[in-house]
């Protein structure tokens, strides 16, 4: 939470504003262009077909061009995510921050037992 504060009739009057914590990921995933995104089933709908058969190289030009929007559209989104950041709107997680949303997983999956033990480590709860 970021503070500001104001005056108003000689008073000081403090409010806060919620700053959003997101990674760089997260805020392009909101918005749509995360990488779990990129991909074209299409690709894998035609057996059979040579690399340089015609209608796989139609295929292959137009993913070639929607994968070049897409990623024009990404960096867009970075930079105005860098802006967000640089004015206070959006901060990124700290390393503890992250650490926990990583030991809330799967107890199997072998990043969130380390996750956990580096919590613990340094004296941090994870749940």
């Amino acid at each position: 939470m970021k503070r500001t504060s104001s005056t108003c009739d000689g008073f000081l009057i403090g409010v806060f504003a919620v700053v959003e914590i997101l990674t760089e990921e997260e805020f392009l995933s909101s918005k749509g262009y995360g990488m779990s995104s990129l991909g074209d089933p299409a690709m894998h709908k035609l057996p059979g077909l040579s690399s340089g058969s015609n209608p796989r190289n139609i295929l292959e030009r137009n993913y070639a061009k929607k994968l070049a929007m897409w990623e024009e559209k990404r960096q867009e989104l970075r930079e105005e995510y860098q802006r967000l950041v640089s004015e206070n709107q959006i901060r990124q997680p700290s390393r503890v921050e992250k650490l926990k949303r990583t030991a809330l997983g799967h107890s199997d999956n072998e990043s969130v037992k380390a996750a956990r033990r580096i919590l613990e480590k340094m004296g941090e709860s994870w749940r």
